[in-house]
């Protein structure tokens, strides 16, 4: 599977581990698992967090190199830091070591033993990685990069909407930031686990993205890329067949 290097790296930059975890065996494409469009769980003040992280590292890639493609294979890539996270959060890489061999399967986790009230509200998680790569030049290549755009929400674990729902709810949050600018983070709630359709659209009407979410029962994190998008105010939405929910964002460029 060929890909750039940065977008390699930004799809291992969410690495968060400790030594004793278990990779969940459905995935086995190279990525990390959740992805950025599930987004992290969110935690609840006064209870343990546990986010086990499954990392497929991919073998190859390709990159330009003056002006010209070419095939890479990957040493590793290394999480050299990250940033953002609340007082009582932490990550240990497994056995110590944040760097990831190409072509390995390995796990993370991110973990609090107890959040507190301080830590209320949406965290956004500032992670560095460097891509070593063999290109067949006589010396790695190394490629280093900042990712920004993904958040960890800590909810008061006495009122908190996990408490709320039940097998009927079916509930859309608004839009953070807003406005937004390059990622904007939705969340939703649903009562049972099934297919939901997500849309945004213009103030023409005019469909600019769709996707499929295949929800979890709970709390859904959607992150929409609006890197594309003109300034102004969008609509979005939630289908799941029966009901269709609809809320207001604005674009920022």
């Amino acid at each position: 599977m060929k890909k750039t290097l940065l977008t390699l790296s930004l799809a291992i930059a969410t690495i968060f581990a400790s030594a004793q975890c278990t990779p969940d065996a459905q995935f086995s494409a190279p990525g990390i698992y959740p992805d950025s469009a599930t987004g992290l769980s969110p935690a609840y003040v006064g209870q343990a967090y546990n986010e086990v992280i499954t990392i497929i590292t991919p073998l190859d890639t390709s990159t330009e190199i003056s002006g010209t493609t070419v095939p890479v294979t990957i040493l590793t890539i290394e999480l050299t830091s990250v940033t953002g996270l609340p007082a009582s959060f932490s990550y240990d890489c497994e056995d110590g070591n944040c760097t990831f061999d190409g072509g390995v399967t390995s796990c993370a986790v991110l973990s609090s033993s107890s959040p507190d009230v301080s830590e209320l509200g949406l965290h956004q998680i500032i992670m560095n990685t460097t891509t070593m790569a063999d290109a067949g030049i006589g010396f790695p290549i190394e490629q280093d990069d900042v990712i920004d755009y993904y958040y960890l929400e800590v909810l008061n674990g006495t009122t908190s909407t996990l408490n709320q729902f039940n097998d009927l709810t079916f509930e859309l949050k608004g839009v953070f930031p807003n406005p937004a600018v390059n990622n904007a983070k939705i969340q939703f709630i649903t009562g049972t686990p099934e297919a939901v359709t997500f849309k945004v659209y213009n103030l023409l009407g005019e469909e600019v993205d769709s996707k499929t979410i295949h929800s979890q029962r709970g709390v859904n994190t959607i992150i929409v890329n609006t890197t594309s998008y003109s300034e102004g105010m969008y609509l979005y939405s939630i289908n799941n067949g029966k009901q269709v929910l609809t809320k207001r964002m604005i674009i920022k460029n």
